[in-house]
């Protein structure tokens, strides 16, 4: 399969395009404690990228925000370029800032540096150099060329397609449908007579075809051209891939100095840069995506399970029983879910720790994977514990930065925690649906908590949409061995009400028990000596919630103006439609 690997047209997101007449989420920031270091004011903001610049938009306007520093170029440009899951926002040089209906540069302090005065800018590679288009004299269409970091042309803007040079002497190019390559000065070095043209490696190759196209049903083929047009592979593959590893293509597909190719025969393969085959994978296994290691992920393409292999071999090192797995980090992790529950596993296929997630990432550079536990996303270490739990729907994974975006609906600010004696008053915003829908449901939770001086009970009382529930657990917070819940269509009427429901928890009602396994007889032991620690215990823990009763009358009635303030009319209850109109 082929994949369109030049750069067919530059899109930018502009502040009047960020508006909607409809009701549209906001969006903060938080780090990688969860805590919120800016509040979810912006009509839009980067949602993925690196390092600590974002682009934020609101009121028309638009402009960049350092999460770290808080220096910002201000909201004084009618659009920006957005930030990237593989690039930093001002890494190479100014950014892109449209002033009317031109686009310029300006530098991290929002000076011009660089006249408005393109139809579409991107933004600078290492090699100094960025992509940018002018109108066709015909009014019809955009043509793009480079310029350098003084705004000065270095490659003429008269082609419909051209791609970063990312630190290769050549870059494909194409006019009217057909490729070629030009140097930095942009100089035609192949003539456009291709079909299409990937990246040019160190090794001076690139994938090619005369034949075959970028689109899907093509039958043509591929091979690889040098630095001067001239197919020093023929053109004998499916699929060619990149020699370079860049990640920006795709990601490292293949070894150092390999490439991933699909032979005739359908299978996949690597190939050195003479053409030969060195790596031959089984017929119906499909390979990608190289760890540090040197394992490959695999997919058994008649079972779809997923697996491992030696990538230099092809051998299979951890047979295909997995339904997803990621790829391992420098430290011999890797993500992969079997049945229901995801974790990590460790080279020889044995998990590192048991499995306990519903979903989970591979670990960053930071040393933490996103992983989704009883329902709340999370962040943990390499051994497994919780480092911050993520309450917006904030997204670290795939993005090397000390912050993520979170959105809300306007109007439904999160507020800080509110303490009561032991009691906290925490409120978790609303997460934003995918699809809009033609009622919204509310999906955050605002929520009451107490916990006893040991750790080893809980006691909360939260909404999630319009139900109320009242949770006791008992356990370590991380996994808690029994968790008793009661679902509720009102706020308790009064303290000794929600005292007396917490009290039949704690004894035990069978109707309000779910107990949990925990695997091994280790834990199973360990989970006998808590319970057992809980039932000695009982007649303290409730004497603690009893003492607590005055400051618990007062979160109870913070909470319910809470909820008041966010689900609009309320009398002890949380309206419902078509009462509350959103």
């Amino acid at each position: 399969m082929k994949r369109l690997l030049l750069l067919s047209s530059l899109l930018f997101a502009t502040a009047a395009e960020a508006q909607s007449p409809r009701r549209v989420p906001l969006t903060g920031y938080v780090d990688r404690s969860g805590n919120v270091v800016e509040p979810a004011t912006w009509e839009a903001g980067s949602p993925l990228f690196q390092g600590d610049w974002v682009a934020i938009w609101r009121g028309g306007k638009a402009g960049y925000l350092n999460l770290r520093t808080r220096a910002t170029t201000g909201l004084r440009f009618d659009g920006v370029a957005d930030a990237s899951y593989d690039r930093a926002l001002f890494s190479h040089g100014p950014e892109p800032v449209l002033v009317g209906d031109k686009w310029g540069y300006a530098d991290e302090t929002g000076r011009i540096v660089i006249a408005p005065g393109f139809a579409g800018a991107g933004s600078y590679d290492a090699d100094g150099l960025a992509i940018v288009q002018i109108r066709n004299p015909s009014g019809f269409g955009l043509s793009s060329g480079m310029i350098d970091r003084n705004g000065r042309i270095v490659v003429e803007p008269r082609y419909d397609i051209i791609r970063p040079f990312r630190g290769a002497s050549l870059t494909g190019v194409s006019r009217a449908g057909r490729f070629g390559a030009i140097d930095r000065t942009g100089k035609e070095v192949i003539p456009l007579r291709f079909g299409g043209i990937g990246a040019f490696a160190v090794n001076g190759l690139a994938p090619a075809t005369i034949s075959g196209g970028y689109n899907y049903n093509s039958s043509g083929r591929w091979g690889y051209v040098d630095r001067t047009g001239r197919f020093v592979i023929p053109e004998r593959f499916s699929y060619a891939g990149n020699f370079t590893g860049d990640r920006a293509d795709g990601g490292l597909d293949a070894p150092a100095g390999l490439a991933r190719v699909g032979l005739g025969s359908g299978e996949i393969a690597y190939i050195d840069a003479t053409g030969r085959v060195v790596t031959r994978f089984a017929p119906g296994v499909n390979a990608w995506g190289v760890s540090a290691n040197g394992l490959v992920r695999f997919q058994d393409q008649g079972t779809a399970r997923y697996g491992f292999a030696d990538a230099k071999t092809g051998a299979i090192v951890i047979p295909a029983r997995f339904s997803q797995v990621g790829g391992f980090d420098q430290h011999g992790l890797a993500a992969a879910k079997e049945g229901d529950q995801a974790g990590f596993i460790r080279v020889d296929g044995q998990w590192a720790f048991p499995p306990r997630f519903s979903s989970a990432s591979d670990f960053d550079t930071r040393g933490h994977a996103q992983v989704v536990e009883n329902d709340r996303s999370e962040l943990i270490d390499r051994n497994g514990n919780v480092v911050a739990t993520l309450t917006h729907g904030e997204r670290f994974f795939y993005q090397g930065s000390d912050f993520a975006a979170f959105r809300v609906f306007p109007g439904r600010e999160d507020a800080p925690t509110q303490r009561f004696g032991g009691w906290s008053l925490d409120t978790t915003l609303y997460a934003v649906p995918e699809t809009p829908s033609l009622m919204p449901t509310p999906l955050g939770s605002i929520r009451l908590g107490f916990a006893t001086d040991d750790g080893l009970v809980r006691w909360r009382i939260e909404t999630e949409g319009w139900e109320v529930r009242v949770v006791n657990e008992e356990g370590p917070a991380v996994e808690p061995d029994i968790t008793r819940q009661n679902r509720l269509t009102d706020l308790p009427k009064d303290v000794d009400a929600l005292i007396a429901l917490f009290a039949r928890q704690t004894e035990g009602r069978p109707e309000f028990s779910i107990a949990t396994t925990l695997p091994g007889a280790t834990a199973q032991a360990t989970q006998a000596e808590r319970a057992g620690r809980i039932a000695a215990n009982r007649t303290r823990y409730l004497a603690q919630l009893h003492a607590s009763s005055p400051d618990l009358r007062h979160a109870l009635a913070a909470m319910r103006s809470r909820i008041a303030d966010q689900f609009g009319k309320l009398s002890g209850t949380p309206c419902m439609p078509p009462q509350c109109v959103y």
